[in-house]
């Protein structure tokens, strides 16, 4: 599974489709970090557990992105945060990465 994962990514596009469709996040949650207002409150909280010294680069790698790869890091971080487990964030990316 590593080297399908490894090649595995969304633009914020997808994602942000993904992750309302899916019901990761509310459509409200979606709109305001699409218009980079607001990370959802499950980011926020994630984020705010991490060294003091690592929040800034996450909240402005999460507010600014192009495309998540799904070998990020934090995107094992937030979903175990919010109880999925990675086959789940793998279907995820195979599912919105036809939208």
């Amino acid at each position: 599974m590593g080297a399908v994962r490894a090649g595995m990514s969304l633009t914020v596009v997808q994602l942000m489709i993904g992750l309302v469709a899916a019901g990761w996040i509310t459509e409200a949650e979606g709109e305001a970090w699409l218009s980079g207002s607001a990370l959802p409150a499950s980011a926020v909280a994630v984020i705010g557990t991490l060294p003091t010294e690592a929040q800034f680069a996450a909240k402005a790698r999460m507010l600014r992105m192009t495309s998540v790869a799904r070998t990020d890091d934090l995107v094992d971080v937030l979903a175990a945060a919010v109880g999925k487990t990675a086959t789940e964030v793998d279907a995820f990316f195979s599912t919105y990465a036809a939208v």
